[in-house]
């Protein structure tokens, strides 16, 4: 049993994380804290039973327990991460994992050379639509792979949501771009390499609010992706090849109980095939047990998440400049 503690009051916990947490036979949600609106506390107690504490620092401290979730914004994950590796404790956070490269490569090594797990939550990777999706490629359905597109964006929130502050780690890169960029590396592999970025600012917002990049593997093939924060939602995938076309238009946040749809479109007609539901958010969680227990797993983890964060950093480098 992994006793596990969560750092922060945060929607994502309420909503996502915790419904599935507690199915978990292998976890023990044994406490929780909010340093900045203590109000949410009693929402959590009274839906999941999780004991209050006075304090992130008491849940990092506690012998007791094994490991914390870390949804906060991006610009205190690197802090608790940090204390909480430092402290003996596995950690799962929210994507990304801190706001730079350098960061991130610390917090990395500084959890292989403990033995201790380091998940970064990009979720969607694990839901089955994936494996679907990739068995369909690998099967040939539309041929020989030629190019790949993806957009992730959703419309303006409220204005004071820390994807708008600079201060707590927002922007559009690191909401939106990062899940396009974990696709693209997903498809092309550990020789994707960042070929062209542009970041796009807004007025009277000091993060990006938009942006599109262009990933290119050793193979040649390329993936074109765009991510904002600042439009009609957006969720899909293009595959072109030379003999079709596959899509889907729910790849990042596919809900539980959605079937998902992937249309393979050929010279000999259109085809829908309709996808089990299933939770990412649960398998993201599987995961992170599998992670606690295989020393593979952990080192996989590890690389993925350094390459993630440096593919984002020269997206950043590379838009910046435009």
């Amino acid at each position: 049993m992994i006793r596990i503690g969560v750092l922060g009051c945060a929607e994502i916990a309420f909503r996502r994380f915790l419904p599935e947490l507690v199915k978990n036979q292998d976890f023990s949600c044994v406490a929780i804290a909010e340093e900045y609106d203590k109000t949410k506390l009693q929402a959590f107690q009274d839906t999941f039973g999780i004991a209050p504490r006075d304090s992130f620092e008491d849940i990092i401290q506690d012998p007791e327990i094994d490991a914390v979730y870390i949804p906060l914004p991006p610009a205190f994950h690197y802090t608790y991460a940090r204390q909480a590796l430092e402290a003996g404790k596995h950690v799962f956070v929210e994507k990304p994992s801190t706001t730079n490269y350098n960061n991130t490569k610390e917090l990395a090594e500084l959890a292989q050379s403990r033995d201790l797990v380091l998940q970064e939550n990009y979720m969607f990777q694990y839901h089955s639509q994936i494996t679907a999706i990739r068995e369909l490629l690998d099967a040939g359905r539309i041929g020989d792979i030629r190019l790949i597109r993806t957009s992730f964006g959703f419309p303006l929130r409220q204005a004071n949501d820390f994807r708008y502050s600079k201060a707590l780690g927002g922007g559009a890169l690191l909401d939106a771009g990062g899940y396009v960029t974990k696709l693209a590396t997903l498809l092309l592999g550990e020789t994707i390499e960042v070929r062209m970025a542009m970041l796009n600012h807004m007025e009277g917002y000091d993060v990006d609010m938009y942006g599109a990049v262009t990933f290119e593997n050793a193979a040649g093939l390329t993936c074109q992706a765009s991510f904002s924060m600042d439009n009609f939602y957006q969720c899909s995938l293009e595959v072109i090849g030379n003999k079709g076309r596959l899509y889907t238009n729910r790849v990042y946040t596919a809900p539980p109980a959605l079937e998902p749809d992937v249309l393979i479109e050929t010279a000999d007609g259109s085809e829908h095939i309709k996808l089990s539901a299933d939770s990412h958010f649960a398998h993201s969680i599987e995961q992170f047990a599998k992670a606690v227990e295989d020393e593979t797993v952990r080192k996989k983890m590890a690389r993925d998440l350094v390459l993630q964060a440096k593919l984002v950093q020269e997206i950043r480098e590379l838009g910046s400049r435009q």
